[in-house]
């Protein structure tokens, strides 16, 4: 996807500035080598093109050697020996002999927050990119890898997909957008080629030449025959919306746009999380004791419980002397007493009481449990939930809407599509959504089958 193939390689420098042991640059010198052996070279020839175009960096030294072993053995079938190998143990943060002389940046960067790196956060911090909050040393390898690009040439990442929408990222998707740098994009989804459990996607970024970047060419990525798939090209407009990227069919990315792009409310229509108690085995499950105890649901299986709910009508707690007149609510608090305590409570002084204050005020009305991971539409279990019943495990929809009303905007390959427009990646094919991404799809979807315009908040 990069272009890193035929002869036009020839005489072209390629880097890859977090080498490991090898992987892309033993896969370079044997494309360089194989067109060079075409071309004519004989072993000397190759083996000092291979010394001068080839080049890698990695900080860990034991990989270095490694990559240098691997790659000098490839050379050797080629009948290149003796090579001046450009592969150096350094840091690529405080790299800057490479800068404005690669034709090609190619690799997989590595992704770790700028706070698991306590020897390197300065170093991070002086990127342009990586100044604004908790980022990512992935974001840094960016501008590190345009940096060393001179003009006309070619970086290829395998990038994590929160690239496309993370407040980290935002200024580098600024960047990429406004200078038209990005060349293609191909979105691997759930598949993941390593043992981490990041999601991935390949950008490919062209440095200068913006106005050839008219389109971005989009592809989707078939894991069992390993390739790329040719979805559509995609204008600026089309994948760049309210500062994020987001990549799919452009029938599917217009209807997107519509959704995110009104910021909306319906009349008496809600979303919001479920009970966060930080203990639910001390609130919830099978009781020995009815005072204070609400029925509850579990968002996530549509399945009721009984719960422990230490709150008013109004959602105050109520007092825990009055709490700790009932014997066995009493003799349940002395038990969990030290765990509840060691939470991270958002007010001590409540420590008798559910961790975060959300859902408490909206027991005593009508809602509709939702489960926020799902494949298909029938993972959501919809489960009405009256007055007096509580949620956790999940999102609820406020709302005095019949069920049918709420089940024929949800349960639909409309509403999966969206989801998975979102790209927020769950193990097994799952997909994630937050309280605010339902209620903008429940939002414009309800206006429209009223035919009305969405009323701004």
């Amino acid at each position: 996807m990069s272009g890193y193939r035929g002869p036009g390689i020839l005489r072209r420098h390629a880097i890859d500035n977090s080498c490991g042991d090898g992987a892309f640059l033993d896969e370079m010198v044997r494309r360089y080598s194989a067109e060079a052996v075409k071309a004519g070279y004989s072993g000397a020839e190759l083996a000092r093109d291979l010394g001068t175009y080839i080049h890698g960096l990695e900080i860990d030294g034991a990989e270095t050697a490694k990559a240098a072993a691997r790659i000098a053995e490839t050379a050797r079938r080629y009948g290149a020996a003796g090579v001046r190998w450009d592969v150096r143990c350094g840091n690529t943060l405080t790299e800057t002999r490479y800068d404005g002389k690669m034709d090609f940046v190619l690799g997989n960067p590595p992704y770790v927050r700028v706070h698991h790196l306590a020897d390197a956060y300065d170093a991070v911090k002086r990127y342009r990119f990586s100044r604004a909050g908790m980022t990512d040393i992935f974001i840094t390898f960016y501008e590190i890898g345009l940096n060393m690009l001179r003009p006309g040439g070619t970086l290829g990442y395998i990038t994590p997909s929160s690239l496309f929408h993370s407040g980290a990222a935002a200024d580098l998707r600024r960047h990429l957008a406004d200078g038209g740098l990005i060349r293609a994009v191909a979105d691997l989804k759930h598949y993941q080629p390593f043992e981490a459990t990041t999601y991935t996607a390949i950008m490919i970024l062209r440095k200068g030449d913006p106005g050839r970047a008219a389109s971005v060419r989009y592809f989707g990525y078939d894991p069992a025959g390993e390739t790329e798939r040719f979805v559509c090209r995609l204008t600026r407009g089309e994948f760049e919306i309210g500062g994020n990227f987001y990549f799919g069919p452009k029938r599917a990315l217009a209807r997107l746009g519509r959704i995110l792009n009104v910021p909306a409310r319906y009349p008496g229509l809600d979303v919001k999380n479920g009970f966060a108690t930080l203990l639910d085995s001390f609130f919830i499950g099978d009781l020995p004791f009815s005072e204070y105890v609400i029925p509850v649901v579990k968002a996530s299986t549509g399945r009721s419980s009984k719960c422990l709910f230490p709150y008013d009508r109004s959602g105050q707690p109520v007092p825990f002397a009055r709490l700790g007149k009932n014997r066995l609510i009493a003799a349940r608090y002395r038990e969990y007493e030290t765990r509840l305590r060691g939470r991270s409570l958002t007010d001590p002084d409540r420590w008798y009481g559910f961790g975060r204050t959300q859902g408490i005020s909206d027991v005593y009305k009508r809602k509709y449990s939702v489960c926020p991971i799902i494949r298909t539409p029938e993972d959501l279990k919809i489960t009405f939930c009256g007055e007096g019943v509580g949620v956790y495990g999940g999102l609820y929809i406020l709302t005095d809407l019949d069920r049918r009303t709420i089940e024929d905007a949800l349960l639909t390959e409309d509403f999966m599509e969206y989801v998975a427009l979102l790209g927020k990646y769950k193990s097994g094919g799952y997909y994630t959504f937050s309280s605010k991404d339902l209620k903008r799809y429940l939002v414009w979807k309800l206006s429209e089958t009223a035919g009305r315009e969405p009323s701004a908040l």
